[in-house]
């Protein structure tokens, strides 16, 4: 992602000076980890969602304590996913060779700021594209624990755990490869339009433009889902929404 608080994931293509990393910070790879107190009311909303409304309706006849403790622990699994998804973008810049300053984790996601821009469109493509794959490694992950904790006769209450991360992770990938910045997708259409027109700037404005239009449609789908009365999936929609909407990258691309 950008920086600080943005929706779901994506890179920040624009460089940043290297700082030296204070002994006994949080790193992965060796890269420090800066985490958002927005992580800490992602996870709390999030737990709220899961144990309020999903897991009631997925596995009835369960307390409230269970679907308390089921809720946080998926809600947790959620946000660590997440940083894999990250790790993954930390993991493929540094294989195109570029040196990665911080990891964010955040409410909607994480950042990784990079130390240059990445030198070429394939470059930038491979950090974009490799936070979704991740996910929807996580993804097939989990719905395989699934499967296994149904056919198995395991905990109805834990194989429902894992749906959730598997169906969580899948549309973060998904929502990541919309086609706008700051996501995943937006920096995979810029990196496209970069190898097809040979204008890096101009394939950067378009991609800006882009990320303003996803973020108006969710937060149209958010006004949808308060007029039918879901809530939960308002307050999320509305929420990624607007972030991407307030989170557009600089003007240029570095």
């Amino acid at each position: 992602m950008m920086l600080g608080s943005r929706a779901a994931s994506d890179i920040d293509l624009v460089p940043h000076r290297l700082e030296a990393r204070p002994a006994g910070r949080l790193a992965v790879f060796g890269v420090p980890v800066r985490v958002d107190l927005s992580w800490l009311f992602g996870w709390g909303l999030a737990t709220w969602t899961l144990s309020d409304s999903v897991m009631p309706a997925l596995t009835p006849a369960r307390t409230p304590i269970a679907y308390g403790l089921a809720g946080g622990t998926a809600a947790a699994l959620l946000l660590l996913s997440l940083a894999i998804h990250e790790a993954a973008h930390c993991v493929a810049a540094r294989r195109a060779g570029i040196a990665v300053r911080r990891l964010t984790l955040s409410l909607f996601g994480g950042a990784t700021e990079c130390e240059q821009a990445p030198p070429t469109a394939g470059a930038a493509f491979r950090i974009a594209v490799a936070g979704p794959l991740a996910s929807l490694g996580t993804a097939v992950a989990a719905a395989m624990t699934h499967v296994v904790l149904v056919e198995h006769g395991g905990d109805q209450l834990a194989a429902t755990v894992m749906a959730i991360i598997a169906v969580g992770n899948l549309a973060v990938a998904l929502l990541n490869l919309a086609p706008g910045l700051p996501l995943d997708g937006g920096a995979i259409l810029f990196a496209g339009l970069w190898r097809l027109t040979g204008r890096r700037d101009q394939a950067w404005r378009v991609a800006r433009r882009a990320g303003r239009v996803v973020g108006a449609g969710m937060l149209g789908v958010a006004a949808l889902a308060a007029v039918s009365g879901e809530t939960p999936l308002a307050l999320w929609a509305g929420l990624v929404g607007f972030s991407i909407w307030i989170s557009g990258p600089p003007a240029s691309s570095g």
